[in-house]
Protein backbone atom coordinates (compact mmCIF):
# COMPACT_ATOMS: atom_id res chain seq x y z
CA UNK A 1 0.00 0.00 0.00
CA UNK A 2 1.24 3.48 -0.83
CA UNK A 3 0.14 6.77 0.67
CA UNK A 4 -0.99 9.20 -2.02
CA UNK A 5 -3.93 11.07 -0.51
CA UNK A 6 -3.92 12.32 3.08
CA UNK A 7 -7.19 13.76 4.34
CA UNK A 8 -6.67 16.67 6.77
CA UNK A 9 -10.00 17.88 8.22
CA UNK A 10 -9.89 21.38 9.71
CA UNK A 11 -12.32 22.93 12.17
CA UNK A 12 -11.11 26.51 12.56
CA UNK A 13 -9.76 25.57 16.01
CA UNK A 14 -6.44 25.36 17.81
CA UNK A 15 -6.08 21.70 16.87
CA UNK A 16 -5.78 22.52 13.17
CA UNK A 17 -2.08 23.44 13.33
CA UNK A 18 -1.04 19.90 14.24
CA UNK A 19 -3.12 18.37 11.45
CA UNK A 20 -1.75 20.79 8.88
CA UNK A 21 1.86 20.40 9.95
CA UNK A 22 1.73 16.63 9.88
CA UNK A 23 -0.35 16.35 6.73
CA UNK A 24 1.92 18.62 4.71
CA UNK A 25 5.07 16.98 6.07
CA UNK A 26 3.82 13.54 5.07
CA UNK A 27 2.71 14.83 1.67
CA UNK A 28 6.30 15.89 1.02
CA UNK A 29 7.67 12.59 2.31
CA UNK A 30 5.42 10.37 0.20
CA UNK A 31 4.93 12.72 -2.79
CA UNK A 32 1.28 12.73 -1.90
CA UNK A 33 -1.68 15.09 -1.91
CA UNK A 34 -2.66 16.72 1.37
CA UNK A 35 -6.42 17.01 0.99
CA UNK A 36 -7.32 19.89 3.32
CA UNK A 37 -11.03 19.90 4.09
CA UNK A 38 -13.20 22.39 5.96
CA UNK A 39 -16.85 21.49 6.51
CA UNK A 40 -19.23 24.40 6.96
CA UNK A 41 -21.97 23.46 9.40
CA UNK A 42 -25.56 24.03 8.37
CA UNK A 43 -26.77 26.81 10.73
CA UNK A 44 -30.28 25.39 10.75
CA UNK A 45 -29.10 22.14 12.33
CA UNK A 46 -29.37 23.65 15.82
CA UNK A 47 -32.91 24.93 15.37
CA UNK A 48 -34.79 21.70 16.22
CA UNK A 49 -33.20 21.76 19.66
CA UNK A 50 -34.43 25.24 20.55
CA UNK A 51 -37.95 24.14 21.39
CA UNK A 52 -41.23 25.71 20.42
CA UNK A 53 -42.24 29.30 20.91
CA UNK A 54 -39.06 30.86 19.51
CA UNK A 55 -39.90 33.96 17.51
CA UNK A 56 -38.93 34.43 13.87
CA UNK A 57 -36.47 37.26 14.56
CA UNK A 58 -34.67 35.16 17.18
CA UNK A 59 -34.36 32.27 14.75
CA UNK A 60 -33.01 34.60 12.07
CA UNK A 61 -30.47 36.02 14.53
CA UNK A 62 -29.31 32.54 15.46
CA UNK A 63 -28.91 31.54 11.82
CA UNK A 64 -27.06 34.75 10.99
CA UNK A 65 -24.74 34.33 13.96
CA UNK A 66 -24.01 30.75 12.93
CA UNK A 67 -23.35 31.85 9.35
CA UNK A 68 -20.90 34.52 10.47
CA UNK A 69 -19.14 32.01 12.72
CA UNK A 70 -18.80 29.61 9.78
CA UNK A 71 -17.49 32.41 7.56
CA UNK A 72 -14.90 33.32 10.18
CA UNK A 73 -13.80 29.70 10.66
CA UNK A 74 -13.56 29.18 6.89
CA UNK A 75 -11.44 32.31 6.45
CA UNK A 76 -9.17 31.20 9.27
CA UNK A 77 -8.76 27.74 7.79
CA UNK A 78 -7.92 29.13 4.35
CA UNK A 79 -5.35 31.50 5.81
CA UNK A 80 -3.71 28.86 8.01
CA UNK A 81 -3.63 26.34 5.17
CA UNK A 82 -2.00 28.82 2.81
CA UNK A 83 0.58 29.86 5.40
CA UNK A 84 1.37 26.27 6.40
CA UNK A 85 1.70 25.15 2.76
CA UNK A 86 3.97 28.09 2.00
CA UNK A 87 6.16 27.29 4.99
CA UNK A 88 6.32 23.62 4.02
CA UNK A 89 7.10 24.40 0.40
CA UNK A 90 4.00 22.59 -0.85
CA UNK A 91 1.91 24.09 -3.65
CA UNK A 92 -1.85 24.38 -3.21
CA UNK A 93 -3.42 23.28 -6.47
CA UNK A 94 -6.38 21.34 -7.82
CA UNK A 95 -4.11 19.63 -10.35
CA UNK A 96 -3.55 15.92 -9.72
CA UNK A 97 0.15 15.03 -9.67
CA UNK A 98 1.21 11.50 -8.85
CA UNK A 99 4.92 12.27 -8.52
CA UNK A 100 4.91 15.48 -6.47
CA UNK A 101 3.79 16.77 -3.10
CA UNK A 102 0.72 19.01 -3.41
CA UNK A 103 -2.11 20.31 -1.29
CA UNK A 104 -5.74 20.89 -2.16
CA UNK A 105 -8.11 23.12 -0.20
CA UNK A 106 -11.79 22.21 -0.27
CA UNK A 107 -14.87 23.66 1.39
CA UNK A 108 -17.98 21.53 1.84
CA UNK A 109 -21.20 21.98 3.76
CA UNK A 110 -23.03 19.54 6.00
CA UNK A 111 -22.60 17.63 9.22
CA UNK A 112 -18.85 17.39 9.73
CA UNK A 113 -18.69 13.76 10.81
CA UNK A 114 -20.74 12.61 7.79
CA UNK A 115 -18.80 14.67 5.23
CA UNK A 116 -15.42 13.67 6.64
CA UNK A 117 -16.41 10.00 6.69
CA UNK A 118 -17.54 10.17 3.08
CA UNK A 119 -14.37 11.92 1.95
CA UNK A 120 -12.20 9.43 3.84
CA UNK A 121 -13.28 6.58 1.56
CA UNK A 122 -10.82 7.72 -1.10
CA UNK A 123 -8.04 8.68 1.29
CA UNK A 124 -5.09 6.49 2.23
CA UNK A 125 -4.74 8.16 5.62
CA UNK A 126 -6.93 10.45 7.73
CA UNK A 127 -5.29 12.83 10.18
CA UNK A 128 -7.20 13.73 13.32
CA UNK A 129 -5.93 16.10 16.00
CA UNK A 130 -5.45 14.61 19.46
CA UNK A 131 -8.35 14.44 21.88
CA UNK A 132 -6.83 16.94 24.32
CA UNK A 133 -6.59 19.63 21.65
CA UNK A 134 -10.11 19.25 20.29
CA UNK A 135 -12.63 21.90 21.15
CA UNK A 136 -15.44 20.56 18.96
CA UNK A 137 -17.70 17.58 19.47
CA UNK A 138 -17.35 16.30 15.91
CA UNK A 139 -13.64 15.47 16.19
CA UNK A 140 -13.87 12.21 18.15
CA UNK A 141 -16.90 11.08 16.16
CA UNK A 142 -15.01 11.68 12.94
CA UNK A 143 -12.13 9.52 14.15
CA UNK A 144 -14.41 6.67 15.13
CA UNK A 145 -16.56 6.87 12.00
CA UNK A 146 -13.60 6.95 9.60
CA UNK A 147 -11.92 4.03 11.34
CA UNK A 148 -14.85 1.85 12.38
CA UNK A 149 -17.50 2.50 9.72
CA UNK A 150 -15.32 3.36 6.74
CA UNK A 151 -12.35 1.14 7.55
CA UNK A 152 -9.77 3.86 6.96
CA UNK A 153 -6.48 4.13 8.86
CA UNK A 154 -6.31 7.18 11.10
CA UNK A 155 -3.21 9.06 12.23
CA UNK A 156 -3.73 10.73 15.58
CA UNK A 157 -1.71 13.95 15.70
CA UNK A 158 -0.54 15.23 19.10
CA UNK A 159 -0.65 18.92 19.95
CA UNK A 160 3.06 19.26 19.25
CA UNK A 161 3.54 17.51 15.93
CA UNK A 162 7.14 16.31 15.43
CA UNK A 163 9.12 17.53 12.45
CA UNK A 164 9.60 13.96 11.26
CA UNK A 165 7.40 10.92 11.78
CA UNK A 166 8.44 7.30 11.51
CA UNK A 167 12.20 7.20 12.10
CA UNK A 168 11.59 5.02 15.17
CA UNK A 169 8.35 3.03 14.94
CA UNK A 170 6.82 1.08 17.81
CA UNK A 171 4.21 -1.58 16.98
CA UNK A 172 1.71 -2.58 19.64
CA UNK A 173 1.11 -6.21 18.67
CA UNK A 174 -1.67 -8.36 20.15
CA UNK A 175 -2.15 -10.69 17.16
CA UNK A 176 -5.55 -9.14 16.42
CA UNK A 177 -6.96 -8.43 12.99
CA UNK A 178 -7.10 -4.74 13.88
CA UNK A 179 -3.38 -4.65 14.66
CA UNK A 180 -2.63 -6.52 11.42
CA UNK A 181 -4.64 -3.94 9.45
CA UNK A 182 -2.71 -1.14 11.16
CA UNK A 183 0.58 -2.74 10.13
CA UNK A 184 -0.57 -2.96 6.52
CA UNK A 185 -1.55 0.72 6.59
CA UNK A 186 1.75 1.65 8.22
CA UNK A 187 3.95 -0.27 5.78
CA UNK A 188 5.14 2.87 3.94
CA UNK A 189 6.46 4.12 7.31
CA UNK A 190 7.90 0.75 8.32
CA UNK A 191 9.97 0.14 5.18
CA UNK A 192 11.71 3.49 5.57
CA UNK A 193 12.10 3.50 9.36
CA UNK A 194 15.52 3.44 10.98
CA UNK A 195 14.24 1.36 13.91
CA UNK A 196 11.15 -0.82 14.33
CA UNK A 197 10.21 -2.45 17.62
CA UNK A 198 7.41 -4.96 18.21
CA UNK A 199 5.98 -4.52 21.70
CA UNK A 200 3.86 -7.27 23.23
CA UNK A 201 2.14 -6.58 26.54
CA UNK A 202 1.65 -9.72 28.62
CA UNK A 203 -1.06 -9.78 31.30
CA UNK A 204 0.67 -12.42 33.42
CA UNK A 205 4.26 -11.30 33.01
CA UNK A 206 6.92 -11.65 30.33
CA UNK A 207 6.64 -14.91 28.40
CA UNK A 208 7.46 -16.34 25.03
CA UNK A 209 5.69 -14.65 22.11
CA UNK A 210 5.48 -16.85 18.99
CA UNK A 211 3.02 -14.37 17.51
CA UNK A 212 5.64 -11.63 17.73
CA UNK A 213 8.21 -13.84 16.02
CA UNK A 214 5.70 -14.54 13.22
CA UNK A 215 5.25 -10.79 12.76
CA UNK A 216 9.01 -10.31 12.80
CA UNK A 217 9.35 -12.83 9.97
CA UNK A 218 6.52 -11.22 8.03
CA UNK A 219 8.15 -7.80 8.29
CA UNK A 220 11.48 -9.27 7.17
CA UNK A 221 9.81 -10.30 3.90
CA UNK A 222 9.12 -6.60 3.42
CA UNK A 223 12.80 -5.80 4.16
CA UNK A 224 11.87 -4.45 7.61
CA UNK A 225 14.16 -5.46 10.47
CA UNK A 226 12.33 -5.42 13.81
CA UNK A 227 13.23 -6.16 17.42
CA UNK A 228 10.83 -7.74 19.91
CA UNK A 229 10.13 -6.36 23.37
CA UNK A 230 7.99 -8.37 25.80
CA UNK A 231 6.59 -6.14 28.52
CA UNK A 232 4.56 -7.13 31.62
CA UNK A 233 1.27 -5.37 32.16
CA UNK A 234 1.73 -5.09 35.95
CA UNK A 235 -1.94 -4.20 36.55
CA UNK A 236 -1.68 -1.17 34.28
CA UNK A 237 -3.86 -0.20 31.33
CA UNK A 238 -2.32 -1.71 28.19
CA UNK A 239 -2.46 1.70 26.55
CA UNK A 240 -0.43 3.13 29.41
CA UNK A 241 2.17 0.40 28.97
CA UNK A 242 2.42 0.97 25.22
CA UNK A 243 2.89 4.72 25.61
CA UNK A 244 5.50 4.25 28.34
CA UNK A 245 7.41 1.74 26.21
CA UNK A 246 7.23 4.01 23.16
CA UNK A 247 8.72 6.80 25.27
CA UNK A 248 11.48 4.53 26.58
CA UNK A 249 12.32 3.50 23.03
CA UNK A 250 12.25 7.14 21.85
CA UNK A 251 9.62 6.20 19.30
CA UNK A 252 8.10 8.87 17.09
CA UNK A 253 5.22 6.74 15.77
CA UNK A 254 3.05 4.15 17.51
CA UNK A 255 1.19 1.65 15.31
CA UNK A 256 -1.74 -0.26 16.82
CA UNK A 257 -5.18 -1.66 16.20
CA UNK A 258 -8.11 0.48 17.23
CA UNK A 259 -11.17 -0.67 19.22
CA UNK A 260 -10.37 -4.35 19.38
CA UNK A 261 -13.26 -4.95 21.78
CA UNK A 262 -16.87 -3.94 21.32
CA UNK A 263 -17.57 -0.21 21.35
CA UNK A 264 -19.80 -0.65 24.42
CA UNK A 265 -17.04 -2.43 26.31
CA UNK A 266 -14.60 0.35 25.39
CA UNK A 267 -16.96 2.95 26.83
CA UNK A 268 -17.67 1.02 30.03
CA UNK A 269 -14.17 -0.22 30.80
CA UNK A 270 -12.16 2.64 29.39
CA UNK A 271 -10.22 0.61 26.82
CA UNK A 272 -6.79 0.82 25.32
CA UNK A 273 -7.85 3.01 22.41
CA UNK A 274 -9.52 5.58 24.65
CA UNK A 275 -6.43 5.81 26.85
CA UNK A 276 -4.13 6.25 23.86
CA UNK A 277 -6.38 8.96 22.39
CA UNK A 278 -6.37 10.91 25.62
CA UNK A 279 -2.70 10.60 26.57
CA UNK A 280 -0.59 10.14 23.42
CA UNK A 281 2.24 12.64 22.99
CA UNK A 282 3.54 11.04 19.78
CA UNK A 283 1.65 10.32 16.53
CA UNK A 284 -0.41 7.13 16.64
CA UNK A 285 -1.50 5.25 13.52
CA UNK A 286 -4.62 3.17 14.20
CA UNK A 287 -6.77 0.91 12.06
CA UNK A 288 -9.74 -1.36 12.70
Amino acid sequence: MSIKRILCPLYGSASDAASLTMGLSLAKRFHAQADILFVRPNPTDALPYLGEGISGPVVEDIIETARKAADSAEDQCRKEAEEAARAAGVEITDEVRADAATARMRIKSGRAVDVIAGESRLADLVIVADAGARDQASGPNALETCMLAEGRPVLLAPQQAPADVGASVVIGWDESGEAANAITAAMPFLVSAEEVTIVCVDEDGVSDAPGARALQEYLALHTVTAEIHLVPEDNRNTGEVLLAEATNLQGDLLVMGGYSHSRLRELVLGGVTRHIRSHATIPVLMAH
